[in-house]
């Protein structure tokens, strides 16, 4: 077995329970081992990214904390130097001035310009307490991005050194679907950061597709039955009989919403009661405007600490984060998609006795047939065959290219490999192709490059950039120079099946 790049504690633990011998027998084993060897190394490379982070954020307060106090400073020695001023205007016999009103003018003038640098010392003053609040809440923040990381990250890893010493088949499928389970909670907390960094850009934009608002409701409820039952809650979803559910507007981002206050009320209240409420206010031949209520009688929340939920990088207190978990970025992703609605969000609440989470919205009814086959919940996506078609892989990661190979393998896709971006445009210069899929980050020669040297002599076939990048601005220039469309790491086999599939059936 290839053992450079091990990590040293997951090389101890091989060498200990198993032999060389046996690990060469066991192609499935050896890569179950790199790929463990992988999550262990990206671990430790978001721990070192973590530790960066603190410093860099412990020096720019510092930076900005010295640059206050030498302002402050400053201002002190103005101040004196004006009293003086006045002092000596109003002792000195040596000073002749011949308009009384001057005197009193200059006074005036000193007085105000006191009172402005007072103001301003005040404004200083007030700015380095928002500096470190800002700093602390970044710090609070950091600190709980770490303990949702790493949550997962533990049971990965001890569930893992179970499974390799567990023979029990039973066991192992018991373990698997809890490691399935870390690794969802991982890809939700990745997609929420990425979401709030895109929000805040102002790079989202609202779809408007027919969608059946009543029937998204539901198929959310339904997809988070176990979190309801597994804090015996009880969930009841009413709706008017004026509700005309089949509007025009945006179902992805408008489930983002509801799922977010639904999970809040959910993870908030134990033994309880949550109810959805959708209440018609008014409608028109083309239009309808309604309210949805989420509530629940959970722990609820202070009235002083209404404001500080929906600020970025805030939670409650440290004690709500250690008990309940969750990242504090879901209802301030709420409140900015609720902006690109033109709506708000309120909240009504009583500590000890529940929330009441509320949005108004005025959407255009569809006047046409719904497509009641439209869904934005992976289950009710179907796997495509994709008999026959032909992709270049373009990937560098040893693992990486062996996951993705086995994935397309299984859908009947022949597929082609090459490891750096050079290595792919010599493929494709040589080769027939129907779609490319394109790491960004490469060695040798990068995704950026070899995409945009193909588009110089080929500016149709499609090229799906396949990155674990969190940056949009490196997205953005992967559409530029050429790809189609793009998939981020870790990505769901549904959804890149799905994107595959609409190429695939062009070439029909």
């Amino acid at each position: 077995m290839i053992k450079e790049n091990f990590h040293n504690y997951l090389s101890r633990q091989v060498k200990k329970y198993l032999d060389d011998d046996f690990i060469r027998q066991n192609p499935s084993l050896q890569n179950f081992i790199q790929i463990i060897n992988q999550s262990y190394l990206n671990y430790e490379k978001d721990a070192t990214l973590f530790e960066k982070s603190i410093k860099l954020n412990d020096i720019e307060f510092n930076q900005i904390n010295a640059k206050l106090k030498e302002e402050l400073e400053k201002k002190k020695v103005v101040q004196k130097m004006l009293f003086n001023t006045i002092k000596q205007l109003e002792n000195s016999n040596d000073l002749v001035i011949e308009d009384n009103n001057s005197s009193d003018y200059l006074l005036e003038i000193l007085t105000d310009e006191i009172e402005l640098k007072k103001k301003y010392q005040e404004q200083l003053y007030t700015a380095k307490i928002n500096a470190e609040k800002a700093n602390e809440a970044k710090s609070d923040f950091l600190s709980i991005m770490s303990h949702e990381i790493r949550t997962p990250l533990n049971a990965i890893i001890g569930l893992t050194y179970i499974i390799e010493n567990d023979d029990n088949i039973l066991n192992i499928h018991e373990n698997v679907v809890y490691l399935k389970k870390s690794a969802q909670h991982l890809h939700h907390l990745i997609n929420n950061i990425l979401d709030f960094n895109k929000i805040e850009k102002g790079k989202v934009t609202l779809e408007k597709v027919a969608f059946d608002y009543k029937t998204l409701i539901l198929d959310i409820t339904r997809s988070l039955e176990l979190s309801i039952t597994e804090n015996n809650n009880k969930i009841n979803v009413y709706f008017d009989n004026e509700f005309c559910s089949d509007i025009i507007g945006d179902p992805l981002r408008m489930s983002q919403i509801i799922n977010n206050l639904l999970s809040n009320a959910i993870k908030f209240t134990k033994n309880g009661l949550i109810e959805i409420r959708v209440t018609t206010l008014n409608k028109t031949q083309n239009n309808i405007t309604f309210k949805t209520e989420i509530i629940d009688n959970g722990i609820g929340i202070d009235l002083n600490k209404f404001d500080a939920i929906f600020e970025k990088f805030s939670q409650l207190d440290s004690s709500t984060s250690r008990e309940y978990g969750g990242s504090g970025l879901g209802l301030v992703i709420t409140k900015n998609l609720l902006k690109l609605f033109y709506s708000e969000i309120h909240i009504a609440s009583e500590l000890g006795k529940g929330c009441n989470f509320s949005f108004i919205l005025d959407m255009p009814l569809n006047g046409k047939q719904l497509d009641n086959s439209f869904s934005v919940f992976e289950k009710d996506v179907q796997i495509q065959m994709l008999d026959g078609m032909r992709v270049l892989l373009v990937e560098d990661n040893l693992i990486n290219i062996k996951v993705a190979e086995k994935i397309l393998c299984q859908w009947n896709i022949a597929v082609d490999i090459a490891q750096n971006g050079q290595i792919g445009l010599e493929k494709f210069n040589t080769n027939t192709y129907d779609l490319i899929l394109m790491d960004l980050s490469m060695p040798v020669m990068d995704g950026y490059e070899a995409s945009a040297k193909i588009r110089l002599v080929n500016t149709t076939i499609p090229i799906i950039a396949l990155t674990a990048s969190t940056s949009y601005l490196s997205l953005e220039k992967a559409l530029q120079i050429g790809a189609n469309e793009y998939v981020s790491k870790p990505f769901i086999p549904k959804d890149l099946n799905q994107k595959l599939f609409k190429y695939y059936k062009m070439n029909q």
